[in-house]
């Protein structure tokens, strides 16, 4: 079976790695490249964060021969605009001449592809996560916004605001948007007391991935 291998650039952490590899065929390869940030959650700090030659450097450690997709995972780039986006894709894409999608924009296309109501539960502050609101062309299944109002990566490793009770009152499927946040623990207990089903951004992100390479 031929592998298949799909280049990752990651900001610091690893919080998420173990989500990735329960969805991920066998005869696929992740191959993640991080590159270093503060860690802060403040957005002029993400916006500044936001630098292309920084994480072009990253995806340069990886093996450009074998990679068939590069996923970026700047969730932060929401902070800037639409045009962001789709340039940064464009950018690696071109340089690279390997096909480049973004954390942001595989998030937009699954809320505007679903057809049943969704509640999203954000790491980040209101401003920040209104930011990414904006960038949705599809709103109206949104029946509800969370704000867990993180303020560092450090908050979102060590977060305890993840329980069930907490969000007892949502009556429909949940996403997580952004990265860091590992949904483990709390999509099982969740989806076994509630039964909805629990979504998040870098799972979105791998299956889509997963979607173009197909």
């Amino acid at each position: 079976m031929k592998k298949i291998y799909i280049g990752m650039a990651w900001p610091s952490d690893g919080l998420n790695d173990s989500e990735y590899w329960k969805i991920l065929p066998k005869n696929y390869e992740l191959l993640i490249s991080r590159y270093k940030v503060s860690g802060s959650l403040n957005p002029k700090v993400l916006k500044k964060e936001a630098n292309l030659k920084k994480i072009s450097e990253a995806i340069k450690a990886l093996n450009l021969k074998k990679l068939n997709l590069i996923i970026l995972c700047d969730f932060a780039s929401s902070v800037l605009n639409d045009n962001y986006l789709s340039k940064s894709e464009n950018y690696f894409q071109s340089k690279f001449k390997i096909p480049c999608i973004n954390i942001v924009t595989s998030t937009i296309k699954f809320i505007s592809t679903r057809k049943k109501n969704l509640s999203i539960i954000s790491p980040y502050n209101s401003k920040i996560t209104e930011s990414f609101i904006k960038l949705l062309p599809k709103k109206n299944l949104i029946k509800s916004i969370s704000y867990l109002s993180l303020k560092s990566e450090d908050e979102i490793d060590n977060t305890d605001k993840l329980t069930p009770s907490k969000f007892k009152d949502i009556n429909n499927d949940i996403l997580f948007i952004g990265g860091g946040v590992s949904i483990n623990n709390f999509s099982n207990n969740y989806q076994k007391k509630f039964r909805y089903k629990i979504y998040s951004s870098p799972l979105v992100l791998i299956k889509d991935a997963l979607k173009r390479l197909n």
